[in-house]
Formats: structure tokens, C-alpha cells, sequence
């Protein structure tokens, strides 16, 4: 089993209309959410910001509670295991 599972997660938060999309970090032994960025701006691919605490719980409930099932088979929901926190978060975490 990898330590983290990690890639984008489409996501509709509370009180908004539209899906964002995020990048997730995953702990798969613990099943928490260690590390998360929101795509602030739809249209621009570099304008993501590290995810607010509220974000982190409703992204954490949505993986834990909606979509558990995402723990047996990772790669069906675009995410990937590693070893190591990816590039984009290792020096954010």
C-alpha cells in the first residue's frame, strides 16, 4: 500500500453551484486529507491557492463519507499512489 494517494478531485463546496477542481494529498493508511489546493479561477490552471480549513473539511467529508470507495481502487478516481508528497505540495505541507 502507498503511503499517499494524490491527484485532482472535482468537488462542488458548500454553497457554491459549480464544481472545482482540486489537488489532493491523501494519507491511505490514516484516510485523512493531509494537503489540499483549490483551483481559484476556473479558467486559469495556475491559479491555484492552498485550501482553507472549511475547504479541507467539506474536500475530507466528500472523500471520507461520499466516496470512500475511492480507498479500493484509487486509480478509478484519477488518483495515484505514492511514496513521497508530490511536487507541486512537498514544500507545502
Amino acid at each position: 500500500m502507498p503511503k499517499y494517494l494524490s491527484g485532482n478531485w472535482s468537488h462542488i463546496f458548500d454553497g457554491e453551484e459549480h464544481e472545482r477542481m482540486t489537488r489532493i494529498v491523501v494519507d491511505a493508511e490514516t484516510k485523512k486529507l493531509v494537503f489540499a489546493q483549490v483551483q481559484r479561477i476556473r479558467s486559469m490552471s495556475t491559479s491555484y491557492s492552498e485550501a482553507h480549513p472549511a475547504e479541507m473539511k467539506d474536500l475530507e467529508d466528500s472523500i471520507l463519507n461520499a466516496n470512500c470507495e475511492v480507498f479500493d481502487d484509487p486509480a478509478d478516481y484519477g488518483l495515484t499512489g505514492t511514496e513521497a508528497m508530490p511536487g507541486w505540495a512537498e514544500n507545502l505541507a
